[in-house]
């Protein structure tokens, strides 16, 4: 394992760290370029690690490698990391007990810990809280994000809002019900207020890494089909909204060169889109990945790494 990196108190020295954000609809190909992604930086010399949001765990497939709950050495400066969301959630709910024995006692709801996890709107706090802890932790120079489908980004976006607003709330209501919350167990209305200041403050953090050009780079995949250019479009301009600027957009499976009917029609069809999308977006940068007819997986990302960067001048 790497040697942990001292912990400085300025702002240059913590944005040290770059995170790479890969966004997208699902089924365009976000895990294969978060995976190539993370081997190009690597072959560079940096340390990486390309870390799963998604609950459908596919890097291990792409990587052709068993990954475990910790970040595994996949090659020299290379980590993958799968957050297994089942044992994380447990781990979740404990670490913030209070609150949730709060909100689920006021409606009356009794959860496991172990089914925790399978709740909505709770994988997204547990990445976001792992996130953080590799953030702050300043491991690594570059964290390569495969995002769940399109809205896993906008959480991180919302999250120190919502938080903000409960905090806001309690401490309102604290004269009322915080005794009587004490009488129930002493110190608990305290124990309430001190986790979701914790919370608050995670979401804080990476929205603020997020929103800094200097801290983060969002990449958006898609394909040129109507549904696919249409949620990006969605997700760019609903990113872009909250003050985050997408530097990057992917078009992947793009047909080659082909004489039968099909291709043709097929190309026509991807070219058109494509078109769209270069006039649409001209303020950023476009890069075209060929469909290469099979499954990525192993050894072959490290072409579609050289696809992605090797002719480009662009900084990731």
């Amino acid at each position: 394992m790497l040697a942990r990196k001292n912990v400085k108190s300025s702002w240059e020295d913590r944005i040290a760290m770059k995170l790479i954000y890969v966004a997208g609809k699902g089924g365009v190909g976000k895990s294969v370029c978060s995976a190539a992604s993370g081997i190009w930086k690597a072959h560079q010399g940096k340390d990486t690690l390309v870390f799963s949001m998604d609950p459908a765990h596919s890097l291990s497939d792409i990587f052709n490698i068993d990954l475990g709950r910790q970040p595994l050495k996949i090659r020299e400066h290379l980590y993958a990391y799968e957050p297994d969301l089942a044992l994380e959630a447990g781990s979740f709910f404990r670490r913030y007990r209070s609150v949730f024995t709060a909100l689920f006692g006021l409606f009356e709801v009794e959860v496991n810990p172990e089914d925790f996890g399978k709740m909505p709107g709770v994988s997204e706090l547990i990445f976001m809280d792992k996130l953080n802890d590799i953030y702050i932790e300043k491991k690594y120079d570059f964290v390569v994000i495969d995002s769940a489908p399109t809205a896993m980004v906008l959480p991180l976006l919302q999250l120190p809002s919502i938080t903000t607003g409960f905090v806001t709330r309690v401490l309102g209501m604290r004269n009322r019900w915080m005794g009587m919350l004490d009488l129930l167990q002493p110190g608990f209305g305290d124990r309430i207020l001190s986790e979701i200041r914790t919370l608050r403050i995670k979401a804080e953090t990476m929205r603020t890494a997020l929103i800094d050009p200097e801290a983060s780079s969002i990449a958006i995949v898609t394909i040129p089909e109507k549904a696919a250019v249409e949620e990006s479009r969605r997700l760019i301009e609903t990113v872009q909204s909250h003050g985050v600027t997408v530097s990057l957009i992917i078009i992947n499976h793009v047909i080659q060169d082909c004489d039968c009917r099909f291709c043709r029609e097929k190309k026509a069809s991807q070219t058109a889109y494509i078109e769209q999308l270069r006039e649409r977006y001209n303020d950023k940068r476009i890069i075209i990945l060929p469909d290469y007819g099979r499954e990525v997986l192993g050894e072959g990302l490290m072409q579609v790494a050289r696809d992605l960067y090797d002719n480009d001048d662009i900084i990731i």
